[in-house]
């Protein structure tokens, strides 16, 4: 970001963010496990959705304009979500209404994540398979509309273009930058083989699709360029993770 002329402080805010949210997770842990799960998913997606009813930018509403920041609402909301999805007995029709608001904001990077995160979740054994059917069918409607959604709007260096910024300065800086990102689905997938949990699996495959959108230079916001949203929406994560070994996290 220094080399593209960007504002040090911008570096700064992104390494503080990791300290601050992370704190933040850690107080809220003790209390968000004491909430009602159907209050969770209702109060995820109602911030959801209330980046529809937003102005946009270019027809695009992905983010909530909170005066001086805005929010990549998605970011911030999906990996909770799909931890808590887990924990409810039918979780189905809100996983639809969860990738119907994905295809409508629209963004198909985190429409794609979200649907593929899940998938562990729909392919449980005791799922009924037209259940199973039904959602993949729900999943390529939603996902052929929203490719369909015009949605032009330009990279910024510093955030959607910083692995650009990266290769501009050398190959063997792309190649940590890559190393850098992977490690976040890595250490999902590691928790999954040694926890056997499949809310972590879900996590792992969410990122790791949601970083190979990158390659597109215009999806999503990286956690190394300047975005905050995702560092806050992988704390909310593990402040609503449940306990390892505990029978609603398995």
């Amino acid at each position: 970001m220094i080399a593209g002329h960007e504002p040090p402080v911008r570096c700064g805010l992104q390494l503080a963010a990791w300290l601050i949210f992370a704190l933040a997770a850690w107080l809220l842990r003790h209390f968000a496990l004491q909430v009602p799960v159907y209050i969770w998913v209702v109060l995820l997606l109602i911030l959801l959705a209330a980046t529809l009813f937003g102005h946009g930018t270019e027809g695009v509403r992905r983010w909530l304009d909170l005066g001086v920041i805005s929010i990549n609402a998605s970011m911030l909301v999906l990996p909770a979500l799909i931890i808590i999805l887990y924990r409810m007995k039918f979780p189905y029709p809100f996983i639809i209404c969860a990738a119907a608001i994905l295809c409508f904001q629209p963004d198909i990077s985190q429409l794609t994540g979200f649907c593929a995160g899940t998938l562990p979740l729909i392919w449980q054994r005791d799922t009924n398979r037209k259940w199973k059917a039904g959602m993949l069918l729900c999943f390529c409607i939603l996902a052929g509309i929203c490719l369909f959604i015009p949605a032009e709007i330009l990279p910024v260096p510093y955030s959607e273009g910083i692995l650009t910024m990266l290769g501009n300065i050398s190959e063997l800086w792309l190649t940590i930058g890559w190393a850098v990102l992977l490690i976040i689905p890595l250490f999902f997938g590691y928790g999954y083989c040694k926890q056997k949990s499949r809310p972590l699996l879900s996590l792992a495959i969410y990122y790791m699709v949601t970083i190979l959108f990158i390659l597109t230079g215009r999806y999503p916001v990286p956690f190394m360029g300047f975005g905050l949203s995702p560092i806050a929406g992988y704390w909310l994560a593990y402040a609503v993770m449940m306990p390892p070994g505990s029978a609603e996290d398995t």
